[in-house]
């Protein structure tokens, strides 16, 4: 019983972590194709992701469950700091809790950004440092194209 219930746990994880995921990212984006917020969308996620890579460029932390690489796209991905899973999902939970001004949808918001960051320690591929680090990137990553483009 006990086993199962972990396994049960284990896969939950798993799906929750996949709404920070690329895919994730862009089905909302395709969703929102004929809004105002898809400009906003396709510049948010671009400038996390490139933040994110920029920064595991040149600073390599190893993740907890260690991975190994052969090449430079495969240290970048094999690198923890910061969780670009937290820093998309804290961008979108902040712009469409803004941009909806919804108390419902907001709090489904918070608990999906907080459910994918402790996916990610969860499933060991981040630390609680490394999700904190998304987390701002994702929350300046907003204010700047909140500033620009909303």
């Amino acid at each position: 019983m006990y086993k199962s219930l972990q396994k049960q746990l284990h896969q939950f994880f798993q799906d929750v972590t996949a709404m920070g995921g690329f895919a994730a990212s862009l089905l909302l984006t395709l969703l929102f194709i004929s809004s105002p917020l898809l400009i906003p969308l396709i510049a948010g996620s671009v400038l996390t992701a490139g933040l994110v890579v920029l920064i595991r460029i040149f600073y390599f932390k190893p993740r907890p469950k260690k991975e190994d690489y052969s090449n430079l796209l495969e240290k970048i991905d094999a690198s923890a700091f910061p969780s670009l899973h937290t820093a998309r999902i804290v961008f979108l939970a902040i712009l469409f809790s803004v941009h909806f001004a919804n108390q419902y949808l907001t709090i489904l918001c918070i608990i999906v950004a907080i459910l994918v960051a402790y996916s990610r320690i969860y499933l060991q591929k981040h630390d609680w440092i490394d999700i904190i680090g998304g987390a701002v990137i994702g929350m300046a990553t907003y204010f700047l194209i909140a500033r620009i483009f909303l």
